[in-house]
């Protein structure tokens, strides 16, 4: 049975899911460095073999959807290095300081994208910042779907 790098019943509607439906029919992983083409947004900084980008199809409500993803295929989190975290932490401080953000959520989805939610097996971590309501001055909600 050859590996399954996306599930594409966890695919959100629209061209996402058009995308993700044509990267199912390659049995490739999207985010692995040889087949990342299908992203459409510039890569601001890397450290490691890890690098920070925005998420080409950002989530409902989110002023800041940002991503970090790394060279090497990885599902599990066990998989992850020290240098590895020390990458990714690096990462989040750098795009909390760049574009100053003041709150917000970080989510990574590890293992069987059936219990994940995730679209994409490759393990990947979303830096999320809601957008406020300018009345009610309060944050509007972001789905970030698990399950």
């Amino acid at each position: 049975m050859k590996p399954k790098f996306v599930n594409v019943k966890n695919a959100r509607k629209g061209e996402y899911k058009k995308v993700i439906e044509q990267i199912a029919g390659t049995g490739k992983c999207p985010f692995c460095k040889e087949n990342f083409k299908y992203h459409k947004k510039p890569i601001y900084v890397k450290k490691g073999t890890w690098f920070l980008t925005n998420n080409s199809w950002p989530y409902k409500n989110s002023k800041y959807h940002l991503v970090i993803l790394g060279d090497k295929h990885k599902e599990e989190f066990a998989e992850l290095t020290v240098k590895d975290l020390a990458s990714i932490s690096y990462l989040v401080n750098w795009a909390i300081k760049k574009w100053k953000i003041k709150g917000g959520g970080l989510a990574m989805p590890f293992g069987d994208t059936n219990y994940t939610g995730a679209s994409v097996s490759h393990l990947h971590l979303h830096i999320i910042s809601p957008k406020i309501n300018k009345q009610t001055k309060q944050a509007k909600v972001v789905n970030f779907p698990i399950g």
